[in-house]
């Protein structure tokens, strides 16, 4: 039988997040937990018998209940975030990786828009939106680049299991081992299966001791 807490827990973080003008706290991994517990009320789903209706309507309207719940969970949260931009804040609330990328996606985009406008009141000739104002180094034919290496994004993490073997970062630098309780910053797309699953906890730089 699936567990009828995490059903609730999914229905009390929407319910927060509607009723609350501030982006509430959502973590990496209590979001994985209600993304699977969503897949397996279809995986329940998909080996009911369809001659046990009863069963076979009480899983699809589940199922459905979560997804409408969690949709517009996301895009309320979305809305908050894209206003936190406009509005030159920072939201309150914790968010998650792919929220947080998100955010200084947006802010990015606002912040060259601005630029923008403005030259545009400077009365720069032809003005255009910067795309970046970084100056691209130039490499030789021979010259190996990381993947991206240029966009890419670290996060400070906290280790809450052991990772007892080193690993190749996206930024082709070795990272580990690390062992419970090391903090350290790591490439972000390294680091979101890891949040995903708890191995590891973002933390804030200013709430960081000792090092990793």
């Amino acid at each position: 039988m699936l567990s009828k807490i995490v059903y609730d827990d999914i229905k009390k973080t929407w319910e927060d997040e509607k009723s609350n003008d501030a982006l509430q706290d959502l973590e990496d991994l209590r979001l994985s937990k209600m993304v699977v517990y969503l897949s397996s009320v279809r995986h329940l789903l998909a080996e009911t018998p369809s001659e046990n209706s009863i069963q076979v309507d009480l899983l699809t309207q589940e199922g459905l209940n979560i997804e409408f719940m969690l949709r517009d969970l996301l895009m309320l949260r979305r809305t908050k975030i894209m206003n936190a931009v406009l509005g030159q804040e920072k939201p309150t609330g914790s968010m998650t990786l792919a929220e947080e990328e998100f955010y200084n996606r947006v802010l990015r985009g606002v912040t060259s828009h601005s630029d923008f406008v403005e030259e545009v009141l400077a009365g720069t000739p032809a003005p255009t939106m910067k795309r970046s104002k970084k100056k691209k180094k130039e490499k030789t034919p021979t010259e190996k680049k990381p993947p991206d290496s240029d966009e890419m994004e670290y996060v400070m993490v906290r280790f809450l299991r052991s990772v007892e073997e080193p690993f190749m970062g996206l930024d082709e630098v070795a990272y580990g081992p690390f062992q419970e309780e090391d903090i350290a910053t790591i490439p972000t797309a390294n680091a979101k299966s890891w949040l995903r699953d708890g191995t590891v906890t973002r933390v804030m730089p200013s709430n960081a001791e000792g090092g990793g």
